[in-house]
C-alpha cells in the first residue's frame, strides 16, 4: 500500500459481529470496509455523496476475502485501506485486519465502478476524480471470473429483499447478498464449518420488496468445503449475485458457557 494513500482505524471486535459458532460473521467485514472506504472517499470529496451531486453512484463489481485467524470478541484490531485506479475505469481498494501485534487476521480486495445514475452505464474515472488520486495505477487485481452454470443446486432458500437490506443508491446492500449466501448452508453444516474465503461477483442490482431465491452448491473435499452459490431475482429468473466460498471445518461447536 503506498502510505501517502492509507486510511486507518482502531476498532475492537463488537458482540454484534460474532455468530452463532463463535466466529466473525462475514459479512460484517463488508459493513467496515464500506465505512472506511468512505470515510477515505469523504476526505478526498469522492464520496458517494460527492458523487450524487453528480448523478453518478459508486457500485462495487466484486470482493475477494481471505479470514486467516480467528478473532475474539472485543479484540484490538487495526483496519487498513489504500486504493487506486486501474484502466480508468476500476477503483481498486485493498483492506488489511491486523492484531495488535501486527499479525494478519484478514485481507480482501474490492473492485468499484462509477456508473451514472440515470442510465447505470460505467463512466471513466478520470474527469470526476481529483487529478493526483489518477497519478498511480493499481496492479491488475486477482479477477473473479464467475464460474459457468454451477448445475445441480443442493439446497435453496427463497427471501423478500427488505428496506433495510438497501443502501443509499436504493439497491440492495453488497453485504447482503454475501450474508444470504452463507445464510443458505443448510443444517449441520452451519454449525460444523467457518468460512475463509469468499469470492463475489455482483452482476444485476436487487430492488425493494423483490422476490430472492439463493441457491447453493456443495463440494466437500479434504480441506473442507466448498460451495457454489447463485442468488437471483425469482419472478425474472435474472441472476444479481454469483458467489465462491471456501469453509473451515471447526474442530468443536461453539458454547458460550463452555459446556
Amino acid at each position: 500500500m503506498n502510505p501517502q494513500n492509507q486510511f486507518t482505524t482502531d476498532l475492537k471486535l463488537p458482540y454484534s459481529a460474532v455468530n452463532a459458532n463463535g466466529k466473525i460473521k462475514a459479512d460484517w467485514l463488508l459493513n467496515i470496509f464500506q465505512d472506511a472506504a468512505s470515510h477515505q472517499c469523504d476526505a478526498f470529496g469522492i464520496s458517494g455523496f460527492d458523487m450524487a451531486k453528480k448523478k453518478l453512484k459508486w457500485v462495487v463489481a466484486q470482493y475477494n476475502i481471505h479470514i486467516h485467524d480467528h478473532v475474539d470478541w472485543l479484540s484490538p484490531m487495526r483496519l487498513t485501506t489504500s486504493r487506486a485506479p486501474w484502466k480508468n475505469l476500476y477503483e481498486v481498494r485493498q483492506f488489511s485486519l491486523t492484531s495488535e501485534d501486527g499479525t494478519c487476521l484478514v485481507e480482501a480486495c474490492g473492485i468499484w465502478i462509477l456508473i451514472r445514475a440515470e442510465t447505470g452505464r460505467p463512466v471513466r474515472l478520470a474527469p470526476h476524480m481529483p487529478g493526483e488520486l489518477m497519478q498511480v495505477s493499481a496492479s491488475e487485481p486477482e479477477l473473479f471470473k464467475p464460474p459457468g452454470e454451477f448445475g445441480e443446486f443442493h439446497h435453496e432458500t427463497g427471501r423478500q429483499a427488505r428496506f433495510l437490506d438497501l443502501d443509499l443508491n436504493q439497491h440492495v446492500n453488497n453485504r447482503v447478498y454475501l450474508r444470504w449466501a452463507v445464510e443458505s448452508l443448510p443444517e449441520p453444516y452451519c454449525f460444523d464449518y467457518t468460512p475463509v474465503q469468499c469470492r463475489v461477483a455482483y452482476l444485476k442490482e436487487g430492488l425493494y420488496s423483490h422476490r430472492i431465491l439463493s441457491r447453493i452448491k456443495l463440494e466437500f473435499t479434504q480441506a473442507g468445503l466448498t460451495t457454489g452459490h447463485s442468488i437471483f431475482n425469482e419472478t425474472t429468473e435474472t441472476e444479481l449475485a454469483r458467489l465462491l466460498i471456501k469453509w473451515e471445518k471447526i474442530p468443536q461447536r461453539f458454547s458460550a458457557n463452555g459446556s
